[in-house]
């Protein structure tokens, strides 16, 4: 635990509040945490403060919203004061001891496979050739991982899960503070959490979270060249084709089915048991069980009207 005096001084912070705190830990705004910290990137996100359960928020200078209940530190850039301290909590992730990694019965792994500290690996699973698995990391059962995957530290995958070649997970998000007219990267603390009988084709990315979890549930198939941003999670049994791009802090709720080269914006939320044409582009939630296509995407049969009704006047045109 750090003391809040102590997380002041660091990033050269005003306390408004209880300076008696101390602190265990990061949390997101969304889901916040008693003793933990937690920082307020925009106005936006204000919003969010009343019902936080979160200790300690930090704020730019220019916050004057403050609450009896809670407490502040005030700083000049509230992004760049968060990545100072989530580099100190990431130091503290990192593994200090050495251990071996713990086998299960009959696993299999191939020449030039490279294991972390702590490393786990469930019986039956297979990892092939020029494989790296990272710090903490996790294998279940039954699960094979191809040629050349990455999986970075403090990644869980489950059991029966294919992991095709090339495949990245667990690699930092796209995550920047601005500053000055230059971008700064902000850590990730967060994990990558892989359900049972996943398959991921070659070449896709998956980012580990911020501060919570990229969650990927049971039961998902995902094509190649996918790419995933920090944050996301994709309940059950959806379907996502080749070249999808889905931002961060995204939602897909059950049985959702995504169309190739689709493209969907961050901190939406797509309704169980919903349709994603090829080639769309999602850039508002949309409710369970709708079908949408297009750019920008919407009801498919409203837009197929629309094409129908234009077609019909420009053929009046000519």
């Amino acid at each position: 635990m750090i003391s809040i005096i102590e997380i002041s001084n660091m990033i050269g912070g005003k306390i408004i509040g209880n300076d008696d705190i101390l602190v265990e830990g990061i949390c997101g705004i969304k889901n916040g945490k008693k003793k933990h910290l937690t920082y307020v990137k925009n106005d936006s996100y204000k919003k969010y403060i009343k019902n936080c359960q979160a200790s300690v928020f930090i704020v730019d200078n220019d916050y004057s919203d403050f609450l009896k209940s809670k407490t502040f530190i005030k700083v000049k850039n509230s992004g760049l004061s968060f990545i100072k301290i989530l580099e100190i909590f990431k130091n503290k992730l990192e593994p200090h001891k050495q251990s071996s990694p713990a086998l299960g019965d009959n696993v299999k792994i191939a020449n030039n496979v490279t294991l972390g500290k702590n490393v786990t690996i469930g019986d039956n699973s297979v990892i092939h050739p020029g494989c790296f698995i990272g710090d903490n990391s996790k294998i279940g059962n039954e699960t094979i991982l191809f040629p050349n995957v990455v999986i970075y530290n403090n990644v869980k995958i489950g059991n029966s899960c294919i992991i095709d070649g090339g495949c990245i997970i667990g690699a930092d998000g796209f995550g920047l503070i601005e500053d000055d007219d230059i971008f700064h990267n902000i850590p990730h603390i967060g994990k990558v959490i892989i359900g049972n009988n996943v398959t991921i084709g070659s070449n896709t990315c998956i980012d580990r979270g911020t501060i919570d979890d990229t969650v990927i549930k049971n039961n998902v198939k995902i094509d190649n060249l996918v790419q995933i941003a920090h944050n996301v999670v994709i309940h059950d049994n959806c379907v996502i084709a080749g070249q999808v791009g889905i931002a961060g802090s995204t939602i897909l709720h059950k049985n959702v089915k995504v169309g190739g080269r689709s493209g969907i914006i961050d901190n939406l939320e797509i309704g169980k048991n919903s349709i994603i044409s090829g080639n769309s582009f999602v850039w508002k939630s949309i409710g369970s069980n709708s079908f949408v296509s297009g750019d920008p995407a919407e009801d498919h049969k409203t837009r197929l009207r629309k094409i129908a009704a234009f077609n019909k006047l420009s053929a009046k045109n000519k």
